[in-house]
């Protein structure tokens, strides 16, 4: 990979992460990664400050979390929840996990994530992995694909949020739309049961929403905030 493609990468994850942290999606431990190659990602180092990121912190390893660019950074201890995914769906190039608020409030209630925003039609059934701990083994991680399937987002439960795309832009633009979800709904509740939208409403969601350019929008609209 040309090495001017492999900083446009790093680039555009260093820009993801900041964007998270900045609306509060991730916090001192999330962590964003594109896939390099068939055995092998990009990945923000473990040690990394989020919020002040920059192509130095994002480390390439394989995916036994071993660096394979000559660096001895570290990757985040949870390493697998992004090589088990790339293990299992090859169609997957970015994968994100974040540290939500009102995700995990809903998670940690018992309260299932319901389709109350448009854009929350994309995400599938937006299942929950029925545990709270550190997914940083193998075996966790294939526990994590599991529960996850073919979705696009699956929860963990008190725990946060793990986002899968085709490319960083519709990971990120899931990693948002799952929190945006969740807030509408959890503030609903406070005064009522939100309306949710229909089997009919969300495949017609779906045929509209489901576009890069769209995603794009999304993207920009985060990334004004932190120029």
């Amino acid at each position: 990979m040309p090495d001017a493609t492999q900083h446009a990468i790093k680039q555009e994850l260093v820009d993801a992460i900041r964007m998270l942290e900045h609306a509060e999606y991730i916090d001192h431990n999330g962590h964003c990664s594109a896939r390099r190659d068939a055995g092998s990602f990009y990945i923000n180092s473990g040690a990394s400050v989020r919020g002040t990121l920059t192509v130095e912190d994002i480390v390439a390893v394989d995916l036994d979390g071993r660096p394979v660019d000559g660096s001895n950074v570290k990757p985040p201890l949870e390493f697998p929840i992004h090589a088990e995914v790339y293990r299992a769906r090859p169609k997957v190039n970015a994968v994100f996990h974040t540290h939500p608020q009102w995700s995990t409030y809903l998670t940690m209630t018992g309260v299932q994530q319901k389709v109350v925003y448009a854009q929350a039609s994309l995400l599938g059934d937006m299942p929950v992995m029925n545990s709270p701990m550190s997914v940083n083994t193998r075996e966790m991680g294939e526990k994590m694909v599991a529960a996850m399937g073919d979705n696009p987002v699956v929860m963990l439960k008190a725990h946060g949020v793990v986002a899968a795309g085709e490319s960083i832009l519709e990971c990120f633009a899931y990693a948002a739309y799952v929190e945006e979800n969740a807030r509408r709904q959890y503030m609903a509740l406070q005064i009522g049961e939100p309306y949710v939208f229909s089997d009919e409403e969300q495949a017609a969601c779906r045929q509209k929403l489901r576009s890069p350019s769209l995603f794009k929008k999304t993207w920009d609209h985060y990334r004004s905030k932190i120029s």
